[in-house]
């Protein structure tokens, strides 16, 4: 045993079917593992989490969240409307930058948006997660910034991903390929996944619902994405 443990294509035949073992008893018994809570909760999301495979797993809210109201200099934050966490008044506290801030006041000015979340910026399970692998080829996680529940005419609800996207950071455009990627394998789900970027001083937004926007998210090639909101595939919002 400890010799065919060595072999590397015995390990890989163990590792898919102990994963598939796995993926079975959790589809098997979804409902009931849904229904634990607690320590038994945490347990089940750890062995689902340690796949060696891509896995789908839900997003878990909160009953409540603790939100800062104000910087460490004492500078109260903005608040906002419409947010799923909203305090008795009706009002979330944020910090956001300019566009950040004119993408959200947008947003809830929608007859049609019913209430927005403020995605955690940490890989949390209360964070919508897209995968994604750097340029070294390492697995991360990206954090969308915004998700934002609207109020169709046949009075259904629909949710949408709205994802400010800045290039200063050195994955930028692996972020938004893996969106673009997230978008092709979700996108039926979802009403809208908007990418927006700041050009000059217009809001820019890359639609990845469309085919052809993604066709040009993935064959991008350049230093700096930006050069992809400035594009004819991009469209400029009000």
């Amino acid at each position: 045993m400890a010799g065919l443990l060595m072999v590397k294509e015995v390990l890989a035949e163990l590792d898919l079917a102990a994963t598939a073992w796995v993926h079975d008893q959790l589809t098997r018994f979804a409902v009931e593992i849904k229904n634990t809570t607690g320590a038994n909760r945490d347990a089940y999301m750890k062995v689902q989490e340690q796949t060696s495979h891509l896995e789908r797993v839900g997003v878990e809210l909160p009953l409540n969240e603790v939100a800062s109201t104000q910087d460490a200099d004492g500078n109260a934050f903005p608040t906002f409307e419409r947010h799923l966490y909203a305090d008795a008044g009706g009002d979330f506290p944020a910090k956001l930058n300019d566009w950040e801030t004119v993408v959200v006041r947008t947003e809830i000015s929608r007859k049609s948006t019913v209430a927005w979340y403020r995605n955690p910026a940490r890989a949390s399970r209360s964070a919508l997660r897209v995968a994604y692998q750097d340029e070294s080829g390492n697995w991360k996680s990206l954090q969308v910034d915004f998700l934002v529940i609207s109020r169709r005419d046949d009075g259904s609800l629909a949710a949408s991903i709205v994802d400010p996207h800045g290039d200063h950071l050195a994955d930028a455009k692996f972020k938004l390929r893996a969106l673009a990627n997230y978008a092709e394998q979700y996108g039926s789900e979802f009403l809208r996944i908007e990418s927006v970027a700041k050009v000059g001083d217009a809001l820019r937004t890359l639609d990845l619902q469309d085919s052809h926007v993604r066709s040009a998210v993935r064959q991008f090639e350049g230093g700096r994405v930006t050069a992809l909101y400035e594009s004819s595939v991009a469209r400029e919002d009000a």
